[in-house]
């Protein structure tokens, strides 16, 4: 998908024409955010009559729309404005959008005679949309917290019978500020993707404080597990660590590894930062390595299996309080 600078250039310029470089409490924030993803894999099989490869390149690229409604206000007088929603203890409800174009390329080649392949375009797209409503509420003075989310996912296959993915999931959740700026988290959910059904649970913790005099940081962690009905179960866990100089700036880096589907060992790295151009106005980027030591499980015949995987991706995004 190529990004029409012209309509979103001017969208752009609209939020930063109209935005105040005073205001302090917010009730409202809309963002716009693209992101693309690149994957490259490959695997060679060996058979007793020959070899097997097959190859599969992909390049996907998200459009976001977001909005949050801050019901009981959000203020950033304390601590670095990117976690005026934690430090604040704001309570919201958020919706989101996402627009999913994705062209793929395989090819598949044998000289085993026992394993013909047959003739196919090697190239076909997926389009898809994506949409996401959640409320997380905050008592103030007790510190407790609970959460809620739907979200649905089309996505269709644009070649053979233009096939179509249907994904739903909600989660419930529930924490509480053990400390001013630390906070516990447990969630559940459940999704469906095309008759499938799957249950996670997951841990969360969300730590601020100080490094000497005027710096911050910031450190958050999860581990989720997800467990289907066709007795696949998947462990990941993430950390994050992010430093403030100034209530404007932040960067940061992130480790996250993900087991027990297709790859044995996938962990990915992630860096990030962003900038507050005014009191209101957010610019953010990322960059994301995954690297998996190991991809599938073929064998014919006990034959080895050599496969090599890459994929990364970055991200810029523009956000706007009022």
């Amino acid at each position: 998908m190529k990004l029409k600078i012209g309509p979103v250039g001017w969208l752009l310029v609209g939020m930063f024409v109209t935005t105040s470089a005073s205001a302090e409490q917010y009730d409202f924030e809309v963002g716009l955010a693209f992101d693309s993803t690149r994957f490259d894999g490959s695997q060679t099989i060996t058979t007793p009559g020959g070899t097997i490869f097959n190859s599969t390149k992909s390049d996907t690229d998200n459009l976001s729309l977001s909005g949050s409604w801050y019901f009981s206000g959000l203020s950033d007088d304390k601590g670095p404005w990117a976690r005026a929603a934690f430090v604040s203890r704001a309570s919201s409800l958020n919706v989101g959008y996402t627009r999913i174009d994705q062209s793929i390329e395989v090819i598949l080649t044998s000289n085993d005679p026992a394993f013909p392949v047959p003739q196919s375009d090697p190239r076909f797209e997926t389009i898809g949309d994506s949409f996401g409503v959640d409320l997380h509420y905050v008592d103030p003075d007790s510190g407790w917290f609970g959460k809620a989310g739907l979200s649905r996912s089309d996505t269709s296959l644009i070649a053979f019978s233009n096939d179509t993915t249907e994904a739903s999931a909600w989660r419930l959740g529930v924490g509480k500020y053990v400390l001013d700026t630390t906070a516990i988290g447990l969630d559940f959910g459940q999704a469906e993707v095309n008759g499938l059904d799957g249950e996670s649970i997951a841990v969360t913790l969300e730590h601020l404080g100080d490094v000497g005099a005027s710096w911050q940081y910031a450190v958050d962690a999860s581990f989720n597990h997800l467990d289907t009905d066709g007795g696949l179960e998947v462990d990941s866990w993430r950390a994050a660590l992010s430093l403030y100089p100034s209530q404007r700036f932040e960067f940061g880096a992130a480790i996250e590894e993900v087991s027990g589907f297709f790859a044995q060992d996938n962990t990915s790295f992630e860096g990030f930062a962003s900038w507050f151009a005014t009191p209101n106005v957010r610019l953010s980027a990322r960059y994301r390595v995954d690297d998996a030591d190991y991809l599938g499980n073929v064998s014919i015949g006990g034959a080895p299996t050599v496969s090599s995987v890459d994929q990364d991706s970055f991200g810029i995004g523009i956000s706007v309080r009022f």
